[in-house]
């Protein structure tokens, strides 16, 4: 779907009900926010498809507000995540996907159906390629933990993510910030906010950076490896007139040129700053984002919402293959001298849903809907075999393996749930969902005639196949007082599905992974509202657990693809809270712990070696996690506020690899932020990374037998200046 075509498909939804249209207010949003309503427990999230405290809903979720999102620098999504209990950013080497992962359950590969649903402004944002970007102009951020298999279905099996874009407010206001920061990065955020009447406004915003420096250096081409570039802008369009009706459209673009592979090899005695590619490896990406929400509320009907939208997102990439500035081949050692490889991918998604909240009939509550994701990629990649191509074809005759691998998905789904009110503090919530996908691949191996001499033969294969799935789910709540105490049993499914970068068509097809979560806790308000403490514990399982394999046989660099291999479960425990002791003062924290293992199944390991799964932690899970927050914004004069804040997360055990052959380090992350506030504008100086703990954040690459390491910046110092009008 083109930009155009998003564009003109939310219009049309949009102007065909302006004359009087959604939402449960009369009017264009108030000021009042999550972030002013955190101080007082009253955090209102909608998690469950419908507004309400967070310490009414019976299940796991963390919700972040602007103000510790903006003032604490956790714009990044890796920042960000490692403020949640059990979760955090994976990120592939090559800097073309950026997956989420919780409980354990996260995205094995690239392109795989990834295990956590992501959905901004409640339109699906995962599928076939996952990429969180920058944060800014939020009302919050929410994670569920745990399997969400019935309101939020395919692929929420470790749990699911939703971004909320602020929307208009009734008053006039604006804001510019500018940021300078170390890597000779700048950073410009606006936002305008236009009520143009009583029943309409507009909110538009953006946000620009512009980093020339970073840490890795490639000394062939003397540039930063890790330089980055990106724009974005955003608006949204509310319309809300008297009689329940609302409208509200958003539409977000955004431009970036962003790293390619920034790996380097410390065990060969490479360093961040002596890096040597003879190609300098980058990813430019542009995506454009619609959202329309129409809304319709009464007290006899109830509250009928229709969502739809969807997203374009389009990567073009260049990479280094070989991760050296080595040209000259050695066919004896399998070495293939340079190697240059052009990617390119494409998203079109097109999400619809339409639900229904019933009116409050006695003791039963109904929220039912259907929805509708329609999605297909575009997989291109050429890996040219340069060196060969030179000394063998005398530079003439083409050395190149391409892949053509386009996919599509169709899928529909119909949900429900029952909250019956058992009694005055006993509720009992039913839920079920009925998933029925249907996917195609159009896949070809083509490498150039010349190849056939190492064994390099094309293959093709188109495929169709279906996947369905029943997802129920119970939960037992009890309420008394202000606190709610759960028991929950919850499906989850993530989706079958192809492939990507395979060269084998066999090795094309796997399964779909389902999981079931067992799950206790409680909630509670302390303090006159001032405090608000959760506790979980669970047992999640999961069954046809999406293993990496390896075809030796396949062609260097398309030999890893996924598929179905046994069974494993995790047990854990989640601690959260926070409290506001005295007002403009928050603190709040988490701790984490969980043993992920797999209980059943082999893989294939080496030159064909088969090894157990029984035993052996799931790859890229973290046993241990703790994050400690404070934020203050506290009166120095009559027209002067301090402003400070320090948000620290520790994540430590696990594997990066599904053999436990190669540990994960230690995450120790410091980001402080201090500054003053005018009124009319602050100053903000803040470091990040304030330990200067550059832990691994993605692995990959091969060379003389040792692994590639990408680690995170270090100490990232640097002040921002803000002007209100």
């Amino acid at each position: 779907m083109t930009r155009s075509g998003l564009m003109s498909s939310a219009a049309a939804v949009f102007m065909a009900v302006s004359p009087g249209v959604v939402a449960a207010q009369d009017d264009i949003a108030s000021d009042e926010s999550t972030e002013s309503r955190a101080t007082t427990g009253e955090i209102i999230v909608t998690a469950r498809k419908r507004e309400e405290r967070l310490v009414d809903v019976p299940g796991p979720i963390t919700a972040l507000s602007p103000s510790q999102i903006t003032d604490a620098r956790l714009q990044e999504p890796r920042d960000l995540l490692l403020q949640v209990p059990g979760a955090f950013l994976v990120e592939n080497n090559a800097g073309t996907a950026r997956d989420i992962s919780i409980r354990g359950v996260g995205t094995p590969t690239l392109f795989a159906e990834p295990g956590v649903a992501m959905y901004v402004d409640e339109i699906y944002s995962s599928g076939f390629i996952s990429f969180p970007t920058q944060f800014y102009d939020l009302e919050r951020v929410e994670v569920l933990r745990g399997p969400q298999g019935a309101l939020y279905g395919r692929n929420a099996v470790g749990g699911a993510v939703n971004v909320i874009s602020k929307r208009p407010t009734g008053e006039f206001a604006g804001l510019v910030r500018g940021t300078l920061a170390r890597y000779d990065r700048r950073e410009i955020e606006a936002m305008a906010n236009l009520p143009v009447s009583d029943s309409f406004g507009v909110r538009f915003s953006g946000l620009y950076i512009d980093q020339d420096k970073g840490e890795y250096l490639n000394t062939v081409t003397n540039e930063f490896i890790d330089r980055q570039d990106s724009i974005s802008g955003r608006v949204v369009a509310r319309f809300a007139p008297a009689g329940g009706f609302s409208a509200t459209l958003t539409y977000e673009h955004t431009d970036a040129d962003t790293p390619g592979t920034a790996l380097f090899f410390r065990d060969a005695g490479e360093t961040r700053r002596t890096i040597r590619r003879d190609t300098q490896p980058r990813n430019s990406y542009n995506v454009d984002r619609l959202a329309a929400e129409l809304a319709y509320e009464s007290e006899t009907a109830g509250t009928f919402t229709l969502i739809a939208g969807g997203r374009d997102y389009k990567l073009r990439g260049v990479e280094d293959t070989d991760l050296s500035a080595n040209i000259i081949p050695n066919l004896a050692t399998g070495d293939l001298g340079q190697q240059v490889t052009t990617r390119f991918n494409r998203v079109e998604s097109r999400n619809v849903e339409l639900r229904w909240l019933s009116p409050q009939w006695g003791a039963v509550s109904v929220l039912a809907g259907i929805t509708y994701l329609d999605e297909s990629a575009t997989g291109d990649i050429a890996t040219d075999l340069v060196s060969i191509r030179t000394f063998l074809g005398g530079g003439t005759v083409p050395f190149v393996l391409g892949i053509a691998n386009d996919q599509s998905l169709e899928s529909w789904a119909g949900f429900i749930e029952a909250d019956i009110a058992l009694a005055d503090d006993i509720s009992l919530i039913a839920s079920a969902r009925y998933t029925d996908d249907t996917k195609r691949v159009n896949f070809a191996f083509n490498p150039t005639p010349a190849l056939a001499g190492f064994g390099l033969v094309p293959q093709t294969a188109n495929l169709t196949r279906g996947f369905n799935r029943f997802t129920p789910g119970v939960t037992l709540s009890w309420t008394p007082g202000d606190a709610n105490i759960y028991a929950k049993i919850q499906t989850g499914f993530r989706a079958g599905g192809f492939n990507f970068n395979v060269a084998n068509a066999a090795n094309l097809e796997y399964g779909q992974e389902t999981s079931v979560n067992y799950e206790i806790g409680a909630k509670t308000t302390l303090l006159d509202g001032k405090a608000l403490i959760g506790v979980s514990a669970y047992l999640l399982t999961q069954d046809d657990v999406l293993v990496p394999f390896f075809d030796f046989t396949a062609a260097p660099g398309l030999q890893g693809f996924l598929d179905n291999a046994g069974k494993a479960k995790t047990w854990g425990i989640e601690l959260e809270g926070s409290v506001t002791p005295i007002e403009g003062v928050t603190l709040g924290g988490s701790l984490g712990w969980m043993n992920p293992e797999f209980t059943s199944g082999t893989f294939i390991r080496g030159l064909g070696t088969v090894t157990p799964l029984d035993g052996l932690q799931l790859p890229a899970t973290r046993e241990w996690s703790f994050s400690l927050n404070a934020e203050v914004r506290r009166p120095l004069t009559d027209s002067i506020d301090v402003i400070a804040n320090a948000a620290y997360s520790n994540r430590s055990g696990g594997f990066q690899d599904v053999a436990n052959a190669f540990r994960i380090g230690q995450i120790d992350l410091l980001n402080l932020s201090a500054g003053l506030d005018f009124g009319v504008f602050d100053v903000l100086a803040f470091v990040q990374n304030a330990g200067n703990n550059r832990f691994d954040i993605a692995f990959g690459g091969n060379r003389n037998g040792t692994s590639g390491v990408t680690q995170a910046p270090g100490a990232t110092y640097g002040v921002s200046a803000r002007v209100n009008f």
